[in-house]
């Protein structure tokens, strides 16, 4: 009778766990990816201030796909880098490598965006645009690489996050994205705007006051994962249209790949009865 009791509990535990479970999904380093599937990968890089955020928002709602910020990742670590006293000016790749080595990373669902938390900080979308955070982000990540290695395998871990409450996949942005994180991606965009455009938008809409022309300077010239042109990216000039007419640009390729992942779909074989064959 005991052993029944315990099993009965076992089993009630378990259920538990299973149910739960997909609500987060922990980031942890050298665990496996899910393989390819029906599901889309939408990559979306490009320079500061050139409506990516926006964009790629729209982009999930739209499709019912998981949005993921990169920069988001990178910025909780510049904050806890920050908040441990190792400030990039430093220079200090052994602290940094030790630092990340033991820093724990978790990635989980909250509507249809992807949150990051580093040794169980998570910051609201406002912290993460501090004054602080924006001033050292960019150094951080042009003079450690281990920051940007860290950064690209826990973001890979998000496509284990697309598997979950029928999400049709993850649209991912930010400066990296389809050349080094998601390089296998269904569709992938280059976004590019005007100098003044940049500005423009930076101080207008986003009400942030760092230089993003500046900011591009430095990703675009360090030495280990710089920001390029991935290959077979579709190039989009988000200065020369309104936000809805890019908005509708960028989703017509993305509903024409859906259309075809959607047709490709192998089909079950039948297996007639054995009167009929």
């Amino acid at each position: 009778m005991h052993s029944t009791t315990k099993t009965r509990l076992f089993s009630f535990a378990l259920l538990a766990i299973i149910l739960t479970f997909p609500r987060y999904a922990h980031c942890e380093v050298g665990r496996e990816i899910f393989p390819s599937d029906d599901k889309i990968i939408v990559t979306i890089d490009g320079g500061s201030a050139t409506k990516k955020s926006p964009i790629a928002r729209a982009l999930a709602k739209k499709f019912n796909l998981v949005y993921v910020e990169t920069g988001a990742l990178y910025r909780t670590i510049a904050h806890v880098l920050i908040q441990a006293g190792i400030m990039p000016e430093s220079k200090n790749e052994s602290k940094v490598d030790e630092f990340l080595k033991d820093a724990k990373c978790e990635c989980f669902l909250k509507n249809w965006k992807a949150k990051f938390s580093v040794n169980g900080v998570h910051l609201t979308s406002k912290e993460l645009r501090a004054e602080d955070i924006n001033a050292n982000v960019a150094k951080y990540s042009s003079l450690f690489k281990s920051i940007s290695d860290f950064c690209i395998k826990h973001i890979q871990e998000v496509v284990n996050l697309r598997k979950i409450q029928k999400f049709n996949g993850i649209v991912v942005e930010g400066r990296t994205c389809g050349t080094y994180i998601f390089p296998e991606a269904d569709v992938k965009f280059w976004f590019l705007a005007t100098d003044l455009a940049k500005i423009d938008f930076r101080l207008n809409v986003e009400k942030e006051i760092d230089n993003p022309v500046e900011r591009d300077m430095l990703d675009f010239s360090r030495a280990f994962h710089p920001m390029v042109k991935p290959e077979h990216a579709i190039e989009v000039w988000t200065s020369s249209r309104s936000m809805e007419g890019n908005i509708a640009l960028v989703s017509a390729f993305v509903e024409q790949k859906l259309d075809v992942k959607k047709h490709s779909k192998p089909r079950a074989s039948k297996v007639m009865p054995p009167h009929h064959r």
